[in-house]
């Protein structure tokens, strides 16, 4: 090869340069937890924030949640507010815990629906007594105020069954297994429980009167909430009944500027996540920030500014 062919491909290889490796995408690890509500905030962060590449972290109840966040497994999740106020300040009356888990933004109660087989002769909470109710799985949030339900209302000899998924609770309730089942109301209208009602005579039961004011004073995150009229078939009453405050945490050490567009993109999706999670139309925006433990610093910087906008 001629010495200028050699010295011009050695200086193009010299001067050649590497093209530098794609920038990896901060992770944001979102935990399943109250699916499919979950799954539909994660949805429209990832559609919000193309710049993050976000997972999501299996954890079925609210506890398991708190958990990964404490072990720094996860960075965001949908828990129970009293589940997150234990994870905070501990089971005692001492100082605070020190806990991994802080506050993006408060949400709405979580519900829980009761409803009785048709031809079960159930009209009322407590005619439960000898009856058998299915909850739930044990530890979920239906099994947690369902228990405390039965318990306020005195409900002894009731037969309580943890169940591990909707669809057994609504085929026990079909087949005469169940005489009542407990649902978490998040989700509505929903095929199953629709199909009780309209097909199968099922029916919404209230839960109501002193024994929920007798609750709510010994578990003030209970709150008495309302199933509007005509979310089933032939539902033209509302219908009082009991649920949970839900919040969104997530770790002490995230990133504060990414806490802040987390709160942030909450609130401009709202009203998409109004649209097809009935529920979220009960979001209160102004009650937002009042969560049973501190908020991040980057939450809290948002509804600070938010406050002064207005």
């Amino acid at each position: 090869m001629p010495l200028l062919l050699v010295w011009l491909v050695a200086c193009s290889a010299g001067c050649r340069r590497e093209t530098p490796p794609a920038a990896e995408k901060p992770v944001l690890r979102i935990s399943t937890a109250f699916a499919p509500f979950s799954t539909r905030l994660t949805e429209e962060y990832r559609r919000a924030m193309p710049d993050l590449a976000i997972e999501e972290v299996r954890a079925a109840f609210s506890s398991q949640g708190l958990a990964q966040i404490e072990a720094g497994t996860l960075d965001l999740s949908v828990v129970l507010a009293d589940d997150a106020y234990r994870a905070y300040f501990g089971e005692g009356s001492g100082p605070p815990a020190n806990s991994s888990v802080r506050a993006i933004s408060l949400l709405q109660p979580l519900p829980t629906y009761l409803l009785a087989r048709a031809g079960s002769g159930v009209h009322s909470v407590s005619d439960l007594k000898g009856k058998t109710v299915a909850v739930g799985p044990q530890g979920s949030s239906v099994w947690k105020l369902g228990t405390l339900v039965l318990k306020a209302f005195d409900v002894e000899e009731v037969d309580i069954k943890a169940i591990g998924s909707r669809e057994v609770a609504v085929r026990g309730l079909q087949d005469g297994t169940f005489d009542a089942i407990m649902l978490p109301g998040y989700v509505y209208p929903e095929a199953f429980t629709e199909a009780l009602l309209r097909e199968r005579g099922a029916y919404l039961l209230p839960i109501e009167g002193p024994p929920v004011e007798r609750l709510r004073r010994e578990s003030p995150f209970v709150r008495v909430v309302m199933i509007p009229r005509d979310i089933y078939p032939g539902q033209d009453k509302i219908v009082p009944t009991v649920g949970i405050d839900m919040l969104i945490v997530c770790r002490r050490d995230l990133d504060e500027p990414l806490a802040y567009r987390l709160a942030e993109q909450l609130f401009n999706v709202f009203p998409r996540l109004a649209r097809v999670e009935a529920t979220m139309r009960f979001l209160n925006l102004e009650e937002a920030p009042a969560t049973p433990i501190p908020l991040h610093p980057g939450a809290a910087r948002y509804f600070r500014e938010r406050e002064l906008s207005r």
